[in-house]
């Protein structure tokens, strides 16, 4: 996400992950001075992605999910309409999903079936019903893979010798007020793997949007690896 706000700092980025250890090594290098490359134009949030702050709702004209696990990867690939309708709502009409996965069968145990043609085929039935046209399903690459910077998506091998998969929508239908903090088109929400429950908190000193409660992320003891201690 980092990469994003640094490739267009007239965009408003917005990290999203249930654990704020998960952000705490990207909210320290946005939080730098600009000079040292600092990110004024980034935010974070700590939530579950069934439970984000309304403040983010009609914001995002591009929401990315990059490697899911737990709860929210089951979600995402059981089309659970608590996940779907919380991404749903933080996008604008129009807006794009972008998703990253991985799922094989050795991942029953937590609670997911393999990921194959066939499986996103019927995933796209059911995404359609929450108002998402997938427009596009396709193996990921290695450089899909390097592309979305995913730590752990590198630590799964996702895109090598574990298969992941590109899936690709648009909110077509939307069933919340289309409206956001920023002006139409501005936003990005980028995802975590992590889900559970969590409070809102952003980071950030400059450019973050009126009404919205800001404080401050601090570093967290022994998360050098993006890990709590």
């Amino acid at each position: 996400m980092l990469a994003a706000a640094a490739a267009a700092a007239d965009r408003l980025v917005v990290g999203v992950d249930a654990s704020a250890a998960g952000m705490a090594e990207a909210s320290r290098r946005a939080a730098r001075r600009t000079e040292r490359g600092g990110l004024p134009n980034v935010l974070f949030v700590v939530a579950a992605a069934e439970a984000l702050p309304h403040e983010l709702d009609g914001l995002a004209d591009r929401v990315t999910v990059h490697f899911p696990w737990g709860s929210l990867l089951r979600g995402l690939l059981a089309a659970d309409p608590a996940i779907l309708d919380g991404l749903v709502r933080v996008m604008r009409r129009g807006a794009t999903l972008s998703m990253l996965v991985s799922s094989t069968a050795r991942d029953r145990g937590a609670g997911v079936e393999p990921l194959d043609e066939h499986a996103l085929a019927a995933l796209a039935v059911d995404y359609g019903r929450s108002g998402l046209e997938v427009t596009r399903t396709r193996p990921a690459t290695p450089a899909d893979v390097a592309a979305s910077r995913s730590t752990w998506g590198r630590r799964l091998g996702a895109g090598g010798h574990r298969p992941a998969w590109l899936l690709e929508a648009r909110l077509v239908q939307l069933g919340q007020a289309d409206a956001g903090l920023v002006e139409a088109g501005r936003g990005l929400v980028d995802a975590g793997p992590r889900v559970g429950g969590g409070q809102a908190v952003g980071d950030g000193a400059q450019g973050v949007p009126p009404r919205l409660e800001v404080v401050q992320l601090r570093p967290l003891e022994g998360d050098r690896d993006g890990r709590a201690g």
